[in-house]
């Protein structure tokens, strides 16, 4: 009988979503290694990924040098953000709230 060989990954990931991930494995009783090895077990039995996946839309960003060098912030990545979420407003994709002012004692 021979043994699999196992070989690490590693994978860049944003730290809300890894965060989540963590939680959402460890209630279902798996660690992250475990999880990964499920969905590529799976993806390769059916030869797919085991979901749909939607193009993405095709974007009208526009990245704009000259506001970066106006302001560092305004990076390349924070300017996409933006726009994201710009999108989002127009769509309609925002939630109300009221405004909860906190006081210097609070």
């Amino acid at each position: 009988m021979t043994q699999n060989q196992t070989v690490n990954v590693t994978i860049e990931l944003d730290r809300n979503v890894k965060e989540s991930g963590e939680a959402l494995f460890r209630s279902l009783g798996m660690n992250w290694s475990t999880a990964i090895s499920a969905f590529v077990s799976c993806s390769v039995k059916q030869g797919k990924i085991p979901f749909e996946v939607d193009e993405p839309e095709p974007s009208d960003f526009e990245y704009s040098p000259e506001l970066e060098a106006q302001d560092s912030y305004f990076n390349r990545e924070m300017q996409e953000i933006l726009h994201r979420q710009l999108k989002s407003l127009e769509a309609g994709k925002y939630h109300d709230h009221d405004l909860i002012e906190v006081g210097e004692d609070a």
